[in-house]
């Protein structure tokens, strides 16, 4: 014990008579032996090591080499703390726009009335356009009955194919159209919850 106070004591005596613009590298190597050098010493190169001035003043820390699971963690660090700076300057920039768009809640029910509006008339087409494709998907059933024993023509054939894939297409317009109204109805609940907490509740 009285050695290492010995050693420490003559490592800062030696650090401290440096010349002012003199630079000294330390490290502790494999058996936790402090090593010091005006250039970097062999053990340091590959372990974490300090920079000191002239005075005996830590000028820098260095880490040393990082295995590939830390560098792993670093970039992962660093690729999550820039993703929530990403989302908080989207959010600040999302608030500022949303203040600039309404002056109150009535706004925001107004306008997403409109778009509503216009959602459920688009549904609405949507829907009259599957029932009559039903209407006539039931008209040619009915003329396939009277080729049950016999070869049904090929121009129904094409018929009832084109018509299966119409019913298809015009059910998932349907659900794409309720889907928007959905999302219509989402979006605006979002937004009047934002407004509120931004001009503290008030409507």
């Amino acid at each position: 014990m009285a050695w290492h106070s010995a050693f420490w004591l003559a490592a800062a005596a030696a650090l401290f008579s440096l010349p002012a613009g003199a630079r000294t590298f330390c490290c502790s190597d494999e058996a936790g032996r402090r090593v010091c050098g005006d250039i970097l010493p062999v053990e340091c190169q590959k372990r974490p090591y300090q920079e000191f001035d002239g005075r005996g003043v830590v000028v820098r820390n260095y880490e040393g080499p990082m295995t590939a699971e830390e560098r792993s963690r670093r970039e992962a660090e660093r690729a999550r703390k820039q993703e929530e700076e990403r989302q908080a300057r989207e959010l600040e920039r999302s608030n500022r726009a949303l203040r600039a768009s309404y002056a109150s809640v009535s706004d925001i029910d107004a306008k997403r009335d409109r778009l509503l509006a216009e959602a459920n008339e688009n549904l609405k087409q949507a829907r009259e356009d599957l029932n009559a494709a039903l209407a006539h998907k039931h008209k040619l059933d009915m003329e396939a009955e009277f080729f049950q024993k016999k070869p049904m023509p090929d121009a129904l054939k094409s018929e009832l194919r084109e018509n299966q894939e119409e019913l298809a297409r015009l059910q998932a317009t349907v659900d794409d159209k309720k889907r928007d109204i959905a999302a219509i109805e989402a979006h605006f609940d979002d937004e009047k919850k934002r407004f509120l907490s931004l001009v503290g509740g008030r409507r």
